[in-house]
Protein backbone atom coordinates (compact mmCIF):
# COMPACT_ATOMS: atom_id res chain seq x y z
CA UNK A 1 0.00 0.00 0.00
CA UNK A 2 1.34 3.50 -1.04
CA UNK A 3 1.53 5.94 1.55
CA UNK A 4 1.16 9.66 0.45
CA UNK A 5 3.00 12.07 2.33
CA UNK A 6 1.18 15.51 4.16
CA UNK A 7 2.50 18.84 3.27
CA UNK A 8 3.28 21.04 5.62
CA UNK A 9 -0.34 22.60 5.30
CA UNK A 10 -2.46 20.03 5.15
CA UNK A 11 -0.72 19.41 8.53
CA UNK A 12 -1.74 22.52 9.64
CA UNK A 13 -5.38 22.19 9.07
CA UNK A 14 -5.87 18.87 10.18
CA UNK A 15 -4.26 20.58 13.61
CA UNK A 16 -6.29 23.64 13.66
CA UNK A 17 -9.61 20.91 12.75
CA UNK A 18 -9.13 19.47 15.72
CA UNK A 19 -8.39 22.47 18.05
CA UNK A 20 -12.08 23.71 16.29
CA UNK A 21 -14.02 20.13 16.81
CA UNK A 22 -11.53 20.57 20.84
CA UNK A 23 -13.09 23.81 21.53
CA UNK A 24 -16.39 23.15 20.22
CA UNK A 25 -16.89 20.07 22.49
CA UNK A 26 -16.07 21.58 25.68
CA UNK A 27 -19.39 24.01 25.61
CA UNK A 28 -22.03 21.34 24.19
CA UNK A 29 -20.78 19.13 26.89
CA UNK A 30 -21.11 22.29 29.57
CA UNK A 31 -25.11 22.97 27.65
CA UNK A 32 -25.59 19.22 28.28
CA UNK A 33 -25.05 19.10 31.80
CA UNK A 34 -27.07 22.70 32.36
CA UNK A 35 -29.83 21.63 30.10
CA UNK A 36 -30.49 18.26 32.37
CA UNK A 37 -30.42 20.34 35.74
CA UNK A 38 -32.63 22.85 34.49
CA UNK A 39 -35.08 20.30 32.97
CA UNK A 40 -34.75 18.85 36.94
CA UNK A 41 -36.15 22.45 37.71
CA UNK A 42 -38.90 22.34 35.92
CA UNK A 43 -37.63 24.50 33.14
CA UNK A 44 -37.88 22.59 30.09
CA UNK A 45 -38.55 25.22 27.45
CA UNK A 46 -35.17 26.46 28.42
CA UNK A 47 -33.38 23.16 28.05
CA UNK A 48 -35.13 22.96 24.23
CA UNK A 49 -33.36 26.87 23.88
CA UNK A 50 -30.00 25.37 25.11
CA UNK A 51 -30.19 22.13 22.46
CA UNK A 52 -31.54 24.11 19.58
CA UNK A 53 -28.20 26.86 20.89
CA UNK A 54 -25.90 23.14 20.98
CA UNK A 55 -27.35 22.70 17.32
CA UNK A 56 -25.90 25.77 15.89
CA UNK A 57 -22.97 25.68 17.44
CA UNK A 58 -22.13 21.71 16.04
CA UNK A 59 -23.07 23.02 12.78
CA UNK A 60 -20.84 26.69 13.12
CA UNK A 61 -18.25 24.16 14.03
CA UNK A 62 -18.14 21.70 11.13
CA UNK A 63 -18.80 24.88 8.84
CA UNK A 64 -15.29 26.19 10.10
CA UNK A 65 -13.93 22.94 9.85
CA UNK A 66 -15.31 22.69 6.19
CA UNK A 67 -13.72 26.31 5.34
CA UNK A 68 -10.08 25.01 6.93
CA UNK A 69 -10.15 22.48 4.68
CA UNK A 70 -11.01 24.74 1.79
CA UNK A 71 -14.29 22.55 0.96
CA UNK A 72 -17.87 24.29 0.15
CA UNK A 73 -19.15 25.32 3.53
CA UNK A 74 -22.86 24.38 2.52
CA UNK A 75 -23.09 20.45 2.56
CA UNK A 76 -25.00 17.70 3.70
CA UNK A 77 -22.47 17.23 6.23
CA UNK A 78 -23.63 19.61 8.17
CA UNK A 79 -26.60 18.44 9.94
CA UNK A 80 -23.95 15.83 11.25
CA UNK A 81 -23.35 19.11 13.95
CA UNK A 82 -26.79 18.55 15.20
CA UNK A 83 -25.86 14.92 16.26
CA UNK A 84 -24.65 15.64 19.65
CA UNK A 85 -27.59 18.35 20.03
CA UNK A 86 -29.85 15.36 19.36
CA UNK A 87 -27.89 13.22 21.45
CA UNK A 88 -28.94 15.77 24.30
CA UNK A 89 -32.21 15.96 23.55
CA UNK A 90 -32.98 12.12 23.91
CA UNK A 91 -30.95 12.18 26.89
CA UNK A 92 -32.58 14.91 28.63
CA UNK A 93 -36.00 15.46 27.52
Amino acid sequence: MARRELSIEQVQRWVVSFLILAVASFPLGALTAVSDSIVDDGRRGDAVLLIVVMAALGVLALGAIRLVHRRPVLSPWLACGAVPAVAAALLVL
